[in-house]
């Protein structure tokens, strides 16, 4: 064979010279014609480049499988995380705007006027940030209830502000939010209701005693003290030993306030207390003593003390004649 060969004679040559079928002659004339076109060489080189291995191209073909996967999982999951979100989001906002909770006493201030036939009442919130909504009035035998959602402002609830007529016939109770703001033709407030709530019936509760005086406010209006009880025989006694140092006109109306505001409602508010004292040291050093029984307490009300814990409407009578 003549080693002129042309590129088309050598490119239908080359699948047989690449895989060692052509004969001695014939390879020679390739090479020959190969060792000068370029174009021919470089079809050979490709030919006899190995083959990828079937087993490493599906290898590979699993490897970009996979990635595909999984960018396509990372995708999701990134999704399912903002839908996860987004729904959390909407359901807080849904709660804190829309939904709220129960409205409580706490933050909460009203405003009553009655007349022989209806109450007047406005209810509204102390507290900046607050909005009511969804009132609800019921009567049951008597017992009127208004309730309320408490929220955050906004477009939908903007207002704390809520004003409400209630018909008083056939009425004995009106409760708002929980807390009982009328009873008998009395309103009742929310410290008269705290008072009652701490009623105890033994001097020896000391932790019963504690909250009675909490809610009494004594450690803040009257100074820090200890107590001291007389629980062996009657009559029992309760007495606050003040560790303050009084001048004279402290002490004149640690006193008086005591007598008449303090120890009245102490022993109405504890079933069986028969007598209160105090003690005091003056800035003379002098330590004083002073006692209030509960036959005085008696003769200075129109009736029995321990009459007037009967009721919250009771008690608020009491209050208003201590203050009074």
């Amino acid at each position: 064979m003549k080693n002129d060969l042309t590129c088309a004679v050598v490119r239908d040559l080359l699948p047989s010279f690449v895989e060692g079928l052509t004969s001695e002659e014939t390879n020679r004339a390739v090479e020959s014609h190969l060792s000068v076109c370029p174009d021919c060489a470089a079809r050979r080189d490709a030919m006899a480049a190995p083959a990828e291995p079937a087993e490493k191209a599906e290898q590979s073909r699993e490897v970009d499988y996979l990635k595909t996967v999984r960018r396509k999982s990372g995708r999701r999951i990134v999704l399912a995380i903002a839908c996860t979100l987004a729904v959390i989001l909407a359901g807080v906002a849904l709660k804190l705007f829309v939904i709220g909770e129960p409205a409580s006493r706490e933050g909460m201030s009203w405003s009553m006027r009655c007349d022989e036939t209806a109450m007047d009442l406005r209810v509204y919130s102390t507290w900046s940030g607050v909005a009511y909504c969804r009132w609800d009035l019921k009567n049951n035998d008597g017992i009127v209830r208004l309730t309320a959602k408490q929220v955050l402002p906004s477009l939908l609830y903007d207002s704390a502000d809520h004003r409400e007529r209630i018909p008083l016939e056939g009425v004995r109770e009106v409760w708002i939010a929980g807390q009982l703001i009328w009873q008998d033709g009395i309103s009742i407030s929310s410290g008269t209701m705290d008072l009652y709530a701490a009623k105890t019936p033994y001097v020896g509760d000391i932790p019963a005693l504690n909250r009675v005086a909490t809610a009494m406010n004594i450690q803040s209006g009257c100074g820090p003290y200890t107590n001291s009880l007389q629980t062996s025989h009657e009559p029992y006694g309760w007495t606050l030993e003040f560790s303050n140092i009084y001048t004279e006109k402290q002490a004149a109306w640690l006193d008086e306030t005591m007598e008449y505001d303090l120890a009245p409602l102490m022993m109405a508010l504890v079933e069986n207390l028969g007598e209160v004292s105090w003690t005091y040291r003056t800035q003379d050093d002098a330590l004083q003593t002073r006692t209030v029984t509960l036959s005085q307490v008696n003769e200075a009300l129109p009736r029995p003390v321990k009459d007037y814990a009967a009721s919250p409407a009771e008690l608020q009578q009491l209050c208003d004649l201590l203050q009074g």
